[in-house]
């Protein structure tokens, strides 16, 4: 982001965070909206172009674990500015006290979780399988940090395990030049993400977990558009 787009964003930060403390009690589905409005307002606003392919993959009636890469500070606006219906998603417990961010977060019921203690991870395991067992949608970033490139960092052993245990649809997601947010020299304004077909639970239960996250790796992988950097 450069340093043109945060000056911009200090004379609107304030009214998203209001936004978020405003709307807190009021029910998920408005909450849910809010974020979405400012999501795409933000994404437009700082000048970038998002396009989107595969919406129609997502389930319209029941529990979905999006699964995605993760490239930027901002992918979960990305996935919230893409899908009309309400979801959370699974984020480190540090990310609760960023400004603004940390409000929407609470707002729209994401998961924090202390990712580098037992009791944290299986805090996050149960609560993400409740959600999931209510029929929520849920998002999560298996890499456990952002690649800040078009190549993938390894899944996190067992990020899939709420899936199962909530028997929820597992949904692909793909970013696309996502990072170039979180770099000041990237001027490429061009953000795409694609959601793959949807996989239920009867097409991948005889699967164990680090198989299943190989199958899901390489579907997100295949819509990776590779970018080629430019030399020093």
């Amino acid at each position: 982001m450069t340093f043109f787009q945060i000056f911009r964003c200090l004379f609107v930060l304030p009214f998203s965070w209001l936004s978020a403390l405003l709307c807190r009690r009021k029910p998920m589905e408005v909450r849910y909206k809010k974020a979405q409005g400012w999501s795409r307002f933000i994404i437009r606003y700082l000048g970038y172009h998002l396009e989107t392919e595969g919406v129609e993959n997502i389930p319209e009636d029941e529990a979905v674990f999006f699964v995605s890469n993760h490239q930027g500070t901002l992918d979960p606006a990305l996935v919230i500015a893409t899908c009309d219906k309400p979801m959370a998603f699974i984020s480190k417990k540090k990310n609760e006290k960023l400004p603004v961010f940390g409000s929407w977060a609470i707002s729209i019921g994401v998961i924090h979780f202390d990712h580098e203690t037992r009791e944290g991870n299986v805090f996050m395991l149960r609560e993400a399988a409740r959600e999931l067992k209510a029929g929520k949608r849920l998002l999560i970033f298996p890499e456990g940090t952002r690649s800040r490139g078009d190549q993938m960092n390894p899944f996190k052993a067992g990020a899939l395990q709420p899936a199962y245990l909530a028997k929820a649809t597992i949904v692909p997601v793909t970013l696309n030049n996502a990072y170039c947010i979180d770099d000041k020299k990237d001027k490429n304004k061009q953000l795409k993400i694609t959601y793959g077909k949807p996989i239920r639970h009867e097409d991948y239960k005889q699967y164990k977990y680090d198989e299943m996250s190989d199958i899901v790796y390489k579907l997100v992988e295949e819509h990776i558009i590779y970018h080629k950097k430019a030399e020093d």
